[in-house]
């Protein structure tokens, strides 16, 4: 009865799903997505502290198998450690070099002065009391030759104890320049520069109508040959004859009969001392007496009345 019962339920199930059609055009639902499972959060565990190597040194005693061991200070730095503290030594080093009293410029030893007084030089120089890191000789010697016209030429050394050595050469006169009420030294170079001194053995030259611009810059003022035909006029006329000067006709003289004569400056001062007398004793045969001759040009000499 169990058996047949049992086969006529598995035979009902059978052909109940025979005669259930199928239908062959059903959709597929779209499957919902799983989830995605959480991934696990790796995690980096620090190691433990490496087991550092100590460095000793051995040291063998005078019995034998015996030593003695010490350790070793090992220091390590970083780059940028490294790098912070060369940069604060050097800050350092800079900041003492600039502010240490043993860098600081003393009174400068001065020589080669002639008639400039040493405090003068030193004043110029503004050298006393400034930083030797500081300190540019050429600069130096460029402000002493701007303040003081006199000195042709300046060398600055400088010592690492905070001596300083200055060398100068002063400028040396030749004529003794009046003009406009005031009078001023003049080397060889038409340089001008203010007198310092007695000189009785300058050629004095007076400048009675236009005289050049004096700047003390160390330029020429007049051209040299000015001085050059200056000292030659000094050897061909009569010893104590006023020179002259005036813009327009050079060189001259005053004439102890009274009137004013006039070279130029191209030089050739023999010749023209030849034609000027031969002028003037021709004027004077006449009975001409001029005011004003000019032998500036050979060829054209002239006279005013």
């Amino acid at each position: 009865m169990r058996k047949q019962e049992t086969t006529s339920r598995a035979e009902l199930l059978r052909r109940k799903r025979e005669k259930t059609p199928r239908n062959l055009n059903w959709r597929s639902r779209t499957a919902a997505p799983r989830p995605v499972p959480p991934r696990p959060a790796w995690t980096v565990q620090p190691r433990g502290a490496a087991t550092r190597v100590h460095r000793v040194y051995s040291i063998a005693l005078e019995s034998p198998g015996v030593e003695v061991q010490f350790p070793a200070l090992v220091v390590s730095f970083s780059p940028r450690s490294l790098a912070i503290l060369v940069s604060g030594l050097a800050c350092a080093g800079m900041l003492f070099m600039l502010t240490g009293p043993m860098f600081r410029a003393e009174s400068p030893q001065i020589g080669g002065l002639q008639y400039i007084s040493a405090d003068a030089v030193a004043e110029a120089s503004g050298l006393t009391g400034n930083n030797l890191f500081l300190i540019s000789p050429a600069a130096v010697e460029r402000q002493i030759l701007d303040r003081i016209p006199a000195i042709r030429s300046a060398q600055v050394s400088l010592g690492v104890s905070g001596s300083v050595q200055v060398g100068v050469r002063e400028r040396e006169p030749i004529l003794l320049w009046t003009q406009n009420g005031s009078s001023y030294w003049v080397d060889a170079d038409g340089v001008f520069f203010p007198v310092l001194g007695d000189r009785a053995d300058l050629v004095r030259v007076d400048v009675q109508d236009k005289g050049p611009q004096i700047a003390f810059d160390r330029a020429p003022d007049i051209d040299p040959e000015v001085v050059i035909q200056a000292l030659e006029l000094t050897l061909v006329l009569p010893s104590g004859t006023r020179l002259l000067y005036d813009v327009d006709h050079g060189l001259g003289m005053a004439d102890i009969d009274g009137w004013t004569a006039y070279f130029g400056t191209t030089g050739g001062i023999d010749l023209k001392m030849d034609v000027y007398r031969r002028l003037v004793s021709a004027l004077s045969s006449e009975g001409i007496r001029p005011a004003f001759v000019s032998v500036e040009n050979l060829r054209q000499p002239f006279y005013r009345r």
